[in-house]
């Protein structure tokens, strides 16, 4: 069986392996793997447990701890260096039992401190914070096990072991995994189609929205965030229970469930299952019909016609692996861009106004644009896929696309009445691209006239007749290394160009390697600049700029820069 063949629930169960938050790890991949032909499952091995420490034979490798990564860590930043101590305190720490709600409140103040640290665009920084939060957080995850949690059971009848799990399989693995996470969402169409799903979540699903997270022993509902950017699935988020009223008319809601997978023949056990659900917290209360259509549709179009052409079985015509890779990402991007961003500006336009309408279609639009990620994430699993440069740059236009919406959503006010305000911010950053390679061309155009010119003194003094000779001018003012130094210096300066205007342009330009943490391909640093209308229109033009700067040119740029989907003659690069 090929990897594309696997169904979507054999890839999510493949995905949440993790083998420090979990110990059935190779009950899955022995049920998955053996399915697979050779290439599907080297593709697994290599994509999907090798990044979690599993090597070909199940061997397991742990993660290294807060003291090796501080031990081998260099950095000038002595915040980072302070947050990282804090951090130790609590892992070596030994107390016998913890106030929950402490602890979820130091846990996730510590990881905000560290997350909006300035490391002045360091990205050797960056990494050292990545490499001190993925640490610590799987320090935490042995450490929670020692502890006894002092924990107010409330209406779910919170114990040890949910709630422990609960930090492990959902908060811990979700804040590692990062866009690798995978959960099942009640809006999307499918939700009701997936036959692993209890069938008392999926009739809840039908009214309710929320996220499916399934863990060993629980299933965990997780409740829609009131704001796009709130973390649904905050520890502290999870033990709280929010009240009104007292006494008999004391009414409490609900951000969380967790259902027992060993209760759920229960009756008892299932009616008051039942009644918490109807405290779940449901973001879309009052948002109107005009959003609430859109976000049905656009999740319609992504299913039935992008999900669809991304499984779609690739040629075999003989071409090249990357040609054929680069022919379905230029479909995959035509449609996507027709059916789905094209209409984001009028949405936009009728949400303007109304901060909950905002809050919801912003949400909704996050969710869709996280899927489409998964999907060419699961996608470059394929064998073929897996090395091709096309399909990695769809994903970095993606993840950039997802901020880019971000930075737009940050951007409104209650004075801007007009989204066609943010016209100039969100375009200009292409336009002076532009502007720029044009006076790099010009220049580069000066450049090869003094070459020819160089090149044909150089000819005629060699081979010339003797008439030709007593005909050339004087010799050049300048020498072949000049040229060469000038063409280099234009090269270094277009670079620095772009990096400065990456940061002074932050609205509508990302730096996914820094911004969004990502590292797909470490020989190169990409820029994404937003394009189309308000910036959205189109997924963003990517900048691929090699880590070696002398691999650097002009014409790289300039072909990335001027590339058109929609000119099918232009071959696809990014």
């Amino acid at each position: 069986m090929n990897i594309y063949d696997l169904s979507e629930y054999q890839v999510y169960k493949l995905k949440s392996i993790d083998p420090a938050l979990g110990s059935n790890w190779r009950e899955v991949i022995q049920e998955i793997l053996p399915q697979l032909n050779k290439e599907s499952q080297a593709s697994v091995c290599k994509n999907i447990l090798e990044p979690r420490g599993i090597n070909h034979n199940l061997v397991y490798k742990r993660p290294d701890t807060l003291e090796s990564v501080m031990r081998k860590m260099t950095t000038q930043n002595k915040e980072l260096t302070n947050i990282a101590i804090h951090m130790s305190k609590l892992i070596n720490s030994k107390p016998d039992s913890y106030q929950a709600l402490k602890l979820a409140d130091e846990i996730e103040a510590m990881l905000d401190y560290l997350d909006g640290l300035d490391v002045q665009g360091s990205l050797f920084d960056q990494r050292n914070r990545i490499n001190i939060r993925t640490a610590f957080l799987y320090d935490l995850a042995d450490w929670v096990d020692k502890v006894e949690l002092i924990i107010d059971g409330g209406l779910r009848n919170l114990n040890n072991d949910i709630v422990k799990t609960y930090l492990k399989e959902v908060f811990i693995k979700q804040k590692i995994q990062g866009r690798d996470f995978r959960s099942w969402d009640s809006t999307d169409l499918s939700f009701q189609e997936l036959t692993h799903l209890p069938s008392l979540i999926k009739k809840e699903g039908k009214d309710r929205k929320f996220f499916v997270v399934e863990g060993q022993n629980y299933w965990f509902v997780v409740g829609i965030a009131s704001q796009p950017n709130n973390n649904a699935y905050s520890f502290r988020r999870f033990l709280y229970e929010s009240s009104s009223g007292e006494g008999a008319n004391k009414f409490i809601y609900l951000t969380h469930l967790v259902i027992k997978k060993d209760s759920l023949n229960n009756n008892e056990y299932i009616k008051h299952v039942s009644y918490c659900m109807s405290r779940l917290y449901t973001l879309d209360r009052g948002v109107s019909d005009t959003v609430l259509k859109f976000v049905l549709e656009v999740q319609h179009l992504n299913r039935t016609y992008l999900t669809t052409l991304l499984k779609k079985p690739l040629d075999q015509d003989g071409s090249s692996s990357e040609t054929i890779i680069a022919n379905r990402m230029i479909d995959y991007e035509k449609q996507l861009s027709i059916l789905i961003l094209n209409k984001l500006p009028n949405v936009i336009q009728t949400v303007i106004n109304d901060k909950n309408d905002q809050n919801f279609l912003f949400y909704h639009l996050d969710q869709l644009i996280k899927r489409m990620i998964e999907n060419n994430q699961d996608f470059r699993l394929q064998p073929l896929a897996m090395y091709s440069e096309s399909s990695e740059i769809m994903v970095i236009k993606l993840i950039s696309l997802r901020k880019l919406l971000d930075n737009l959503w940050g951007l409104f006010t209650i004075e801007q009445k007009n989204i066609f305000d943010y016209e100039a911010m969100m375009e200009n950053s292409l336009l002076t691209v532009k502007e720029k390679l044009k006076e790099c061309e010009a220049t580069l155009q000066e450049i090869n006239n003094l070459k020819e010119e160089l090149n044909h003194y150089l000819k005629v003094k060699q081979e010339g007749s003797f008439w030709q000779k007593m005909k050339l001018s004087k010799s050049p003012s300048y020498t072949a290394e000049e040229i060469t130094e000038i063409e280099s210096t234009l090269n270094q300066d277009l670079f620095m160009f772009i990096i400065r205007l990456a940061k002074n342009k932050a609205d509508s330009i990302v730096y996914p390697e820094f911004e969004c943490e990502i590292i797909i391909n470490e020989s190169y640093r990409h820029y994404a600049i937003a394009d189309g209308k308000i910036g959205i229109t189109r997924l963003p033009r990517i900048l691929r700029l090699p880590e070696n700067k002398s691999k650097f040119t002009f014409s790289s740029v300039e072909d990335m820069m001027n590339n058109d989907i929609f000119k099918p003659s232009k071959p696809f690069k990014g």
